[in-house]
């Protein structure tokens, strides 16, 4: 039986909770907590005797997880649980009643002291979601953790610009050609510079999925890792702005016609995946990775990521005027916030070309 009483310290009002023998110990187990009125500390003993006992926010989060557990997929409950391990020594000595706003930007505090910005900012994601349900359930009056900005570090990245993707390609095609040589990397390589498509999304990528005629592509799938079993499966992209239909230009649209053609001659069977091997299914992403970065060393070209050739396609169109929206939808953004913050360091290159453009559009003397 939890049990509770109100001591006035001064000006605060501190509760005692007795809440019965620890089971390992054999002691008495009180939990103490002050507040600024009377009323707020019978509030919190009522809070607590309704609920039959001192719950912690990691009991919150354990209880949240396997409730909605259900409707996630075997990844994010993975994800999920990774980051609720993770958080486990922070979260199992705050009662859920004492998770106030304050208490929650502590935390972040605490957290960023040990965590890189954009870890703990998942973190941040993932108690607000719970947090989010518990207030549906009417366990909890407000989300502390809504509207908490956790300040990103500036990730600086390389694109090409068009002789190096020029140059790239040459050297990816010339290697295609070889006996170590795979024609199925040139085809990604083609897909990421023109079309921004995430290698996921690129190795997920299935012919009924493409349209040779319309010059379309239907992004709908990606290569994803199951997590903890080292195996793979083609799913559904994770968002619904992922989803989407990206124009092809008319180079590439000659690419996978070519591609296609060889594919069908070396195995009759009618193959699913765009990049492949046929026999072999998808291609590994590492290997794919790897023989980018031979190819770039070989080159002689700056060195960058597989994932910089869908910055270096962004970069370029915003360089030449294309509207953001545009990038954001080729790019399957949810918020075209993201899209601007990404490539915020192409804008500056445009603002000597719009002071000209006003002044063409201002054909006054002052």
């Amino acid at each position: 039986m939890v049990r509770g009483n109100i001591r006035k310290r001064g000006n605060k009002y501190q509760v005692t909770i007795d809440v019965g023998k620890d089971p390992v110990t054999g002691k008495r187990k009180r939990h103490y907590s002050t507040y600024n009125s009377e009323q707020e500390a019978q509030a919190a003993i009522n809070e607590i005797i309704q609920n039959g006992s001192i719950r912690t926010v990691l009991d919150f989060m354990d209880e949240w997880l396997t409730i909605t557990s259900r409707n996630l997929s075997p990844n994010t409950q993975y994800v999920y649980r990774k980051y609720i391990k993770m958080l486990e020594p922070y979260l199992a000595n705050i009662y859920l009643h004492e998770m106030k706003r304050k208490r929650a930007d502590l935390l972040m505090g605490k957290l960023l002291e040990k965590y890189k910005p954009s870890t703990v900012s998942k973190c941040r994601r993932l108690l607000a979601t719970a947090f989010n349900r518990g207030v549906e359930w009417e366990e909890i009056e407000k989300n502390p953790f809504k509207g908490i900005q956790i300040r990103q570090e500036y990730r600086e990245y390389t694109v090409w610009n068009p002789d190096d993707i020029e140059r790239f390609l040459k050297f990816a095609k010339d290697r295609s050609k070889t006996h170590t040589g795979n024609p199925s990397f040139f085809v990604a390589y083609m897909l990421a510079i023109h079309t921004g498509m995430r290698k996921s999304e690129i190795l997920g990528l299935r012919w009924e999925n493409v349209d040779l005629e319309e010059r379309t592509i239907k992004v709908k799938e990606a290569i994803h890792n199951l997590y903890g079993e080292g195996k793979k499966y083609t799913g559904r992209t994770k968002t619904r702005a992922s989803r989407r239909l990206i124009a092809m230009p008319e180079t590439l649209v000659q690419v996978l016609r070519e591609h296609k053609t060889y594919l069908d001659s070396i195995d009759p069977t009618k193959v699913n995946y765009v990049v492949s091997t046929k026999k072999l299914g998808p291609i590994h992403q590492r290997n794919l990775t790897a023989a980018m970065q031979e190819i770039i060393k070989k080159a002689d070209l700056p060195r960058i990521r597989f994932h910089d050739l869908r910055h270096t396609h962004a970069s370029l169109l915003l360089a030449h005027g294309v509207n953001a929206k545009v990038i954001q939808e080729r790019l399957g953004h949810s918020r075209i916030d993201t899209t601007l913050n990404t490539y915020s360091h192409v804008f500056p290159s445009q603002q000597r070309e719009a002071a000209d453009l006003f002044d063409e559009i201002i054909k006054k003397d002052v």
